[in-house]
């Protein structure tokens, strides 16, 4: 696979230089874990290549369609967010006007929540579909940029509880043509560009280029990304509260005024538990306590914990319950307030510990650490009181033994709602 892609840059002046992309995409690579990651590479690299042999060729008279089909490709690429008569010759100038392009993407343009939302496995690929995770819930930031086209462009980061029930962060680059369709509503066709870190690949990075479906407004936008090598449909949803076209707002001042705000919510925890065939956790509610303290304007460290009992279902029967007491420490970025709303996502770690376990001839190892993603929302009622309500996925692992006998890991990605009033001070 790599020897086909030198061949591809080596290549670069050819006058078709989409056969070369296809000759990387079909050479090698046949295993599963290789498709899934150095398919999607080798593809960014053939892609690439291709962009630097389309400006080789910027002179030709008479350019041929793969040539005006990239040159097409590049303006969705950040580096059409510069004009023509600012961007550099070569393949050293490309990759420095993506730079700058991304650069006034993320200066001039407006931040929003990412939110996932749903994935979609079908029968026909997975016949244990329901042992997969169908609500990969998380968060992310993006910050967002339209043109004047009306098609939009956003960098972003993402985290989420992957098919497997395991955390996977996301970082990359998204473009949507878009078309009005009514009442404000417009749909819209693109692509992401990104680079992930998955558990079936052992956390090694690696980058992924996917298509991009959208409907929505400039306020409020539902995507769906489609994996190829996967077969799978991944919805999620962009949330903002300024204007379109708007880019930062100013800072409101008030969150140094009263940087710490102290809290009280109602949770309901679902823990979604797999990884031991036939095992089983109920849903629970309980209080939660938080303490916020603001950094600045935007950024802010939380401390929060509940306690929760579930009882487990093993082989059919019940065998008992626990209580499980999370603790997270998170680093959260929170959106410049609208009329008293404000948004917010939050990335950190969780420690867990399993205790009180009345399971006569069972028992849980005693503690997990994993990270914390969280999103949510804040509403200031007054200066002191804030109404704030959102959601924390954690990852936890406890090996389940049956009279000293390890049956297997019970992998949890509970996800914990909650809904309630805090003190600013």
């Amino acid at each position: 696979m790599a020897d086909s892609a030198c061949v591809l840059c080596s290549t670069a002046a050819s006058p078709d230089p989409l056969y070369y992309l296809m000759l990387v995409l079909s050479s090698g690579a046949t295993s599963p874990r290789c498709r899934f990651v150095f398919r999607p590479l080798a593809a960014v690299l053939a892609g690439a290549c291709a962009l630097f042999a389309t400006g080789a060729a910027a002179q030709s008279e008479e350019p041929s369609w793969s040539q005006r089909f990239w040159r097409a490709a590049n303006e969705t690429t950040a580096v059409g967010v510069l004009p023509p008569s600012e961007r550099r010759e070569g393949w050293r100038g490309w990759f420095a006007d993506s730079w700058e392009g991304s650069r006034r993407i993320f200066r001039d343009g407006r931040t929003d929540l990412l939110l996932p939302l749903r994935s979609f496995h079908p029968a026909y690929a997975y016949p244990n579909r329901d042992d997969q995770n169908h609500y990969p819930w998380g968060g992310g930031i993006a910050r967002t940029w339209i043109d004047d086209r009306d098609n939009e462009r956003f960098l972003y980061v993402l985290a989420l509880s992957d098919s497997h029930y395991d955390f996977q962060p996301i970082a990359g680059y998204a473009w949507t043509a878009r078309w009005p369709l009514a009442g404000g509503i417009k749909a819209g066709l693109g692509y992401t560009v990104f680079v992930t870190m998955r558990s079936d690949t052992n956390y090694f990075p690696f980058p992924a280029i996917l298509p991009l479906a959208s409907v929505g407004t400039d306020a409020f936008t539902l995507y769906g990304a489609w994996v190829p090598f996967s077969d799978v449909l991944l919805f999620f949803a962009r949330a903002s509260l300024q204007p379109a076209g708007s880019g930062p707002s100013a800072a409101p001042g008030g969150r140094r005024a009263r940087p710490n705000l102290l809290y009280a919510a109602a949770a309901y925890v679902n823990p979604d538990a797999a990884g031991i065939q036939t095992v089983s956790l109920d849903n629970d509610g309980a209080a939660l306590f938080g303490y916020r303290r603001f950094l600045d304007d935007h950024f802010a460290i939380e401390l929060s914990g509940t306690r929760t009992r579930h009882h487990l279902d093993y082989a059919g029967s019940t065998i008992g319950s626990f209580e499980q007491m999370p603790i997270a420490l998170t680093a959260q970025y929170h959106l410049t307030p609208v009329q008293g709303w404000s948004l917010y996502a939050g990335l950190g770690v969780s420690y867990t510990r399993f205790s009180e376990q009345i399971m006569p001839g069972y028992s849980l190892s005693g503690s997990s650490t994993s990270p914390a993603i969280q999103a949510g929302v804040t509403f200031a009622l007054t200066d002191s009181l804030q109404l704030t309500g959102g959601l924390q996925a954690t990852f936890q692992r406890a090996e389940l033994k049956q009279g000293g006998a390890g049956l297997g890991t019970l992998t949890q990605a509970p996800v914990t709602f909650t809904f309630g009033l805090g003190w600013s001070f």
